[in-house]
């Protein structure tokens, strides 16, 4: 039964991830739920969320401290506007052929590349130009 539950609970999650425009934290989706009739403790929560980050359907974004469903074999580019928060999606094949080949003349395997890059969008670099 827990399991059935723990597994309805990413769903959940992943569901509400889908719906949102933008990055959700963790206490933001344990508020959501409640909201939605489905109350869960904030632990269960995060053990799901690091489920669905570990395999590979949610990404954790570190500057924008939240979480977003990522597409299938998707490895984009996370874009943050440090002025107005907009979080931006861009192909990331280069930057991740990239940096598989500097970890690889290292002699490292990476198991998930992803990166975050700090910026300005392009509606708030208009306003302060």
């Amino acid at each position: 039964m827990a399991r059935r539950r723990a597994g309805a609970l990413a769903e959940r999650i992943a569901a509400l991830l889908a719906q949102a425009p933008g990055p959700l934290g963790g206490l933001e989706l344990v508020e959501r739920l409640r909201e939605g009739g489905d109350p869960a403790a904030p632990s269960l929560v995060f053990r799901a969320l690091r489920q669905l980050v570990d395999a590979g359907k949610v990404q954790k974004l570190l500057l924008a401290r939240g979480y977003l469903l990522r597409e299938d074999g998707d490895q984009p580019l996370y874009l943050h506007c440090t002025h107005c928060g907009a979080i931006l999606v861009a192909p990331g094949e280069a930057v991740r052929a990239a940096v598989e080949a500097a970890a690889g003349r290292a002699g490292f395997r990476a198991h998930r590349i992803f990166a975050e890059l700090p910026g300005c969008c392009s509606d708030c670099a208009g306003e302060r130009a």
